[in-house]
């Protein structure tokens, strides 16, 4: 009876195991969605009055 109980035991967390996702596996198995860690953040930065193309910009933010 004892055989019989870990047995079912046995298939029972072997039924478990398989049933979690399986990591992606292959060359293209890291392409994903970027983590929120590696993204980098823009900011709103001030630049100053500066020429561009020979024409004077006046001082502005700008996201960075």
């Amino acid at each position: 009876m004892k055989k019989i109980l870990l047995a079912l035991a046995a298939c029972a967390v072997s039924a478990t195991a398989l049933a979690q996702p399986m990591p992606p596996r292959g060359p293209h198995a890291d392409r994903g969605h970027p983590h929120v860690a590696h993204r980098r953040v823009k900011h709103k930065v001030w630049v100053p009055a500066h020429r561009e193309h020979g024409r004077l910009v006046r001082g502005h933010y700008v996201w960075r």
